[in-house]
């Protein structure tokens, strides 16, 4: 029997269905947008279930988002699967129902998870079989069972407590062309001790922080290192905050100093709070941490964020210690937030400017369903529109309280026009280098900065249409 495991395009990534065009194609003049970031990453959540289909299955895994928009069809739809399995987040549940709905008038069963589709069950049912609520690993076996035997149910609602230290490794081996991707994924723990409103985190995972065991982790990076020719591929950990657990991230820390790879991950700020485990981070070759600040208004953080609501007055003094040990910080912003006005893109500015963080990423506030954003504005009505495709992270698709949706939209095309010249560019790129030659030398082991932008004038990238224009996911 045959599985296909799909992840449809995007609206935000797929370079022939472009919204950085649509919303950015006035930044051509002034910005640089270089190869080094571009990022391309296969579904972990669907090589994760893919370990729990054994000898009886051929399995096939198509991103759809890697696949030229002239040959797509063909390649998703020229295949004989028996069972279709389609994992989408928000702006990608358009086209997942498309080819759901394909595949169904063709006969084959359709299943949906993912991050949209456990937010909305009965919508994505409309176009599947099923649907997985939630995780996969305690709902995706027993569907399987249910579907060889005939008795498949609409539903499967997993209990969102699973022991991560029982899970299999995600079959990495069903990639095809793995050296398409610069990025390879894995997870060491899951879910969130936070709690913010504009995110679904413990909706689909439940409330408990959770931790696969050190040994799990070292094993999937080798795996890695043996699937994919050298240099070894760039680890991107997948987690909502990795380090959160400080004890436990310094064990797992300690164990990635001896593999040789670069790497990079999701945390808090409460990494500064610990000189030890940033210490262990630059040894381990750990390049950045995305930290999402979210905003660096103490009323905006104290309705939305809370915990960092707290912290916001620390946040220089913090980055400007984590950055001192030689890793680099990428602060992630929102705006639009109801506690914004038209103030906020000048009071970031400055804050960045101020701080020297080591890149920088924009959003707009983007009320997901499963979150508390979203339920506050659907029953006030400021919701602008339910098409999944505008629910990017740049679209604006609410009613701002102290803005209009323009004055958002053009703060944040401002936000990026500023802070990605190549005047800002070489701007850190010298700061970085001063800490980088403190702490190793001449030679810097792995100064990102200097690999991605010391010859940037030679690597930008100058579209001649508007396939080509790409820029930084948010």
């Amino acid at each position: 029997m045959k599985v296909g495991l799909i992840s449809p395009r995007g609206t935000e990534r797929n370079q022939q269905n472009n919204i950085f065009f649509e919303i950015y194609k006035n930044l051509l003049p002034v910005v640089s947008f270089m190869i080094d970031d571009i990022e391309f990453i296969p579904n972990l959540g669907l090589l994760q279930i893919a370990a729990y289909l054994d000898d009886r299955f051929e399995v096939k895994y198509i991103d759809e988002d890697y696949i030229d928009i002239s040959t797509a069809e063909p390649v998703i739809f020229d295949e004989d699967f028996d069972l279709v399995c389609i994992s989408a987040c928000n702006n990608q549940a358009f086209r997942a129902y498309e080819i759901a709905d394909k595949y169904r008038e063709l006969g084959k069963t359709v299943v949906m998870g993912g991050f949209h589709p456990s937010a909305l069950p009965h919508e994505a049912k409309q176009h599947a079989d099923a649907v997985v609520v939630g995780e996969g690993e305690d709902t995706f076996p027993v569907l399987v069972e249910d579907w060889l035997k005939g008795e498949l149910k609409p539903f499967y609602y997993s209990s969102g407590d699973i022991d991560l230290t029982t899970i299999p490794m995600p079959r990495y081996d069903a990639i095809g062309n793995i050296t398409r991707f610069n990025k390879m994924p894995v997870f060491a723990t899951r879910g969130c001790p936070r709690f913010c409103d504009y995110c679904c985190i413990k909706t689909l995972y439940g409330p408990r922080y959770r931790k696969k065991n050190i040994q799990q982790v070292v094993d999937e990076i080798n795996e890695l290192k043996r699937l994919y020719p050298r240099p070894y591929p760039f680890i991107t950990f997948g987690d909502e905050n990795l380090l959160a657990d400080h004890e436990w991230s310094k064990e797992l820390v300690r164990a990635l100093i001896d593999l040789n790879i670069r790497w990079e991950c999701y945390c808090d700020m409460s990494v500064a709070e610990d000189d030890e485990l940033l210490e262990l981070l630059y040894q381990s070759n750990c390049t950045e941490l995305l930290i999402g600040f979210e905003s660096v208004i103490p009323e905006t953080l104290k309705h939305n964020a809370p915990w960092k609501g707290k912290r916001v007055h620390e946040y220089a003094k913090a980055i400007e210690k984590i950055q001192s040990h030689g890793v680099g910080i990428m602060g992630l912003f929102i705006v639009g937030f109801d506690q914004d006005g038209p103030d906020v893109f000048d009071r970031l500015s400055e804050f960045i400017r101020e701080t020297n963080l080591f890149d920088i990423d924009f959003a707009v506030l983007c009320p997901i369903p499963g979150t508390r954003v979203y339920d506050r504005l659907k029953a006030d009505g400021r919701i602008l529109t339910e098409n999944w495709n505008k629910y990017t992270w740049l679209h604006v698709n609410y009613q701002p309280k102290q803005m209009t949706p323009r004055q958002v939209q053009e703060g944040l095309i401002r936000l990026f026009k500023e802070f990605s010249t190549m005047e800002m560019l070489e701007k850190r790129r010298k700061y970085f280098r001063n800490i980088y030659q403190r702490l190793a030398g001449e030679n810097p082991p792995h100064f990102k900065f200097e690999q991605a932008y010391v010859k940037a004038q030679d690597k930008i990238i100058k579209p001649e249409k508007k396939d080509d224009l790409i820029l930084k996911e948010s």
